[in-house]
């Protein structure tokens, strides 16, 4: 049975790889970003999330049946020096569009939260849901905050709650910063890739995120409210070059040691196995060729 589908950061890195899937699935689709739509063939709402009541109506009109959270501040690399705007538009707003949903007749709310929520971490067995929250910057901060009153909701409101924890989802099109894109960028220029210094790192390629966002959003056998979402691999910065670089051009990592060391990983995605079937496909060697790819598409 088809169900009608809002989904938020439709314009984003994200947004756009989950809309297809779910219209391949046979659901409607309504995307909604304060940027225009991707596809214009879409129905697509301009909206910020700053009017509760304006959600309502909107849920109510088009009798919404599921909703996927994946808009908002994408990484703690975006408003990183205004704090108070990242807690605005990733908690106040998220709360707006969770209220409307609570009192409409949404069935399903599937948040996008993110491994920042845990902050800084590394120990010898995966973490699960469990592990503590410590965030260490107001990205992280605002997803830990909305995880929070998400766990305080869960299972006493009629809405279906789930909250999907991503670590860094890389892929081509990806428009904010992240280690793998600096080091493809540098490989493809044939000059140094400048990085900071960080453990081994999970990653998980964006077809295979936006895979296990739709798998949990129409699964109904959810033991739990929170999951990882990752490819079950830690990978070193020079694993990133080596899969990056040339035949005859290795990629020379430039390390500033300066700077301190970001740790993540591993992390425990059975449960997102278990429950949604969530089997990622794509690992970084693969994930890797195909940015290459798509930048010699686009002509660098």
């Amino acid at each position: 049975m088809s169900s009608v589908v809002l989904l938020t950061g439709a314009s984003g890195f994200l947004g756009r790889a989950i809309a297809p899937r779910l219209a391949a699935a046979g659901h409607r689709v309504i995307g909604l970003d304060p940027m225009p739509a991707p596809d214009p063939a879409t129905r697509h709402v301009v909206d910020d999330l700053g009017d509760r009541a304006r959600l309502a109506a909107l849920l109510a009109a088009e009798q919404v049946t599921h909703v996927i959270h994946a808009g908002g501040v994408s990484g703690p690399m975006v408003l990183s020096d205004a704090p108070e705007r990242v807690m605005d538009i990733n908690v106040g707003r998220t709360l707006n569009l969770l209220q409307a949903a609570i009192a409409s007749r949404v069935v399903t709310f599937v948040y996008c939260s993110s491994v920042s929520a845990v902050g800084d971490f590394y120990q010898d067995q995966p973490i699960g849901e469990d592990f503590p929250l410590r965030p260490t910057s107001p990205y992280g901060g605002s997803k830990a905050a909305v995880e929070m009153v998400l766990r305080a909701l869960w299972r006493k409101v009629p809405l279906d709650l789930c909250a999907l924890r991503f670590t860094t989802i890389y892929g081509p099109g990806r428009q904010t910063q992240s280690v793998i894109d600096d080091i493809v960028a540098a490989a493809l220029a044939g000059r140094e890739a400048h990085v900071e210094p960080a453990t081994d790192w999970p990653y998980v390629y964006v077809d295979d995120a936006a895979q296990a966002t739709v798998a949990a959003a129409f699964c109904t056998t959810r033991r739990q409210l929170v999951y990882y979402v990752a490819y079950p691999e830690q990978v070193a910065l020079a694993q990133i070059a080596a899969a990056a670089a040339r035949v005859d051009e290795p990629v020379r990592l430039v390390i500033d040691e300066t700077r301190p060391r970001a740790a993540r990983g591993p992390l425990d995605i059975a449960a997102a196995r278990r429950d949604f079937g969530f089997a990622p496909q794509v690992d970084h060697r693969e994930g890797i060729r195909r940015m290459v790819a798509a930048a010699g598409r686009r002509g660098g």
